[in-house]
């Protein structure tokens, strides 16, 4: 009889403790039929100051141009560029022209474009050109535009990306719309920094030296609207310009063309090189930073910047 009363009193405590205002919770019961419980089903933790801050935003690219030749030159830095992703991962290459010599036709898009590029393409990286002034010879590049691994966006040769704290102002030079560029360059809430890129250069040391028309216009544009980089190509050189307002110019026009000569420094040099290489662009929280990288060796030359305010 004690055992059946001690038995009855256990039975009635536990539905007592089953029991609440809200009903059964079957999400967490186990029942058959209904969810286990996950991470998203649980409650978010509160965040305090002992836990762990997460990393800031940090995005690594390349940048390349003048490189469709086709060429063992163009290879070497092709496979370059295999090699160093393998030790520092991008998935992310921006182009500032020239994608295919001679004349942009897609006929040698295999041998200027597929072929060198097969491991990153093969790897997923994503491609996003602008066109230089051989691009356009072939139905004023329309064979580009519509060729998705080149990616233009919504085949247009003026776009912009974002991508981790970075916009992309992609803007085809061989017509430059300024009304377009100077709408495109306003930035959008999570904007840490902005890049433009278009064939010709702003500033050049080379034999074409900076193009008509877009001094001091275009510094003045990039000044007012927070411009932190601005990367072009068409001199077959690497060059950079000091710091103006803020601002670095490059040059990466050593993707496989033939090289041409710096020619004499000007006020705004800060250095040019005949070498072939590729960009490797990191852009972090603070700073971005960029590498010059040729077909072998150590990088042969770095330059950071901290933008505009």
């Amino acid at each position: 009889m004690r055992r059946a009363l001690a038995l009855l009193l256990v039975l009635t405590l536990a539905g007592c403790a089953g029991s609440n205002d809200d009903g059964p919770d079957d999400a967490l019961s186990g029942v058959e039929g209904t969810a286990s419980p996950t991470a998203s089903d649980l409650p978010t933790p509160s965040t305090s100051p002992t836990e762990p801050v997460p990393p800031k935003k940090r995005l690594r690219f390349a940048a390349i141009g003048d490189f469709g030749a086709g060429n063992a030159t163009q290879q070497a830095i092709a496979d370059r560029m295999c090699r160093w992703r393998e030790r520092r991962s991008f998935d992310l290459v921006v182009t500032v022209g020239d994608n295919v010599y001679d004349v942009g036709h897609p006929d040698r898009f295999d041998e200027a474009f597929f072929r060198p590029y097969d491991c990153l393409l093969d790897a997923g990286v994503r491609f996003h050109a602008t066109l230089g002034n051989h691009d356009i010879i072939t139905d004023n590049g329309r064979p580009e535009l519509e060729e998705p691994a080149f990616g233009f966006v919504n085949e247009r040769r003026n776009y912009v990306f974002r991508q981790d704290g970075v916009r992309f102002v992609m803007a085809d030079s061989n017509n430059m719309r300024f009304d377009w560029l100077r709408s495109a360059l306003r930035t959008q809430p999570g904007d840490r920094w902005t890049v433009v890129a278009f064939h010709h250069p702003v500033y050049a040391t080379g034999s074409y030296g900076p193009t008509p028309g877009f001094t001091p216009r275009l510094p003045r544009m990039f000044r007012r609207k927070g411009v932190d980089l601005v990367l072009n190509g068409h001199e077959h050189q690497y060059s950079v310009t000091e710091e103006l307002r803020g601002i670095r110019y490059a040059v990466t026009g050593g993707g496989g063309a033939s090289i041409r000569p710096c020619g004499e420094p000007a006020w705004f040099t800060n250095v040019c090189l005949e070498r072939f290489h590729f960009l490797e662009v990191l852009a972090t929280q603070e700073q971005i930073e960029v590498r010059a990288i040729g077909p072998r060796g150590r990088p042969f030359h770095r330059f950071t910047t901290d933008g505009r305010d």
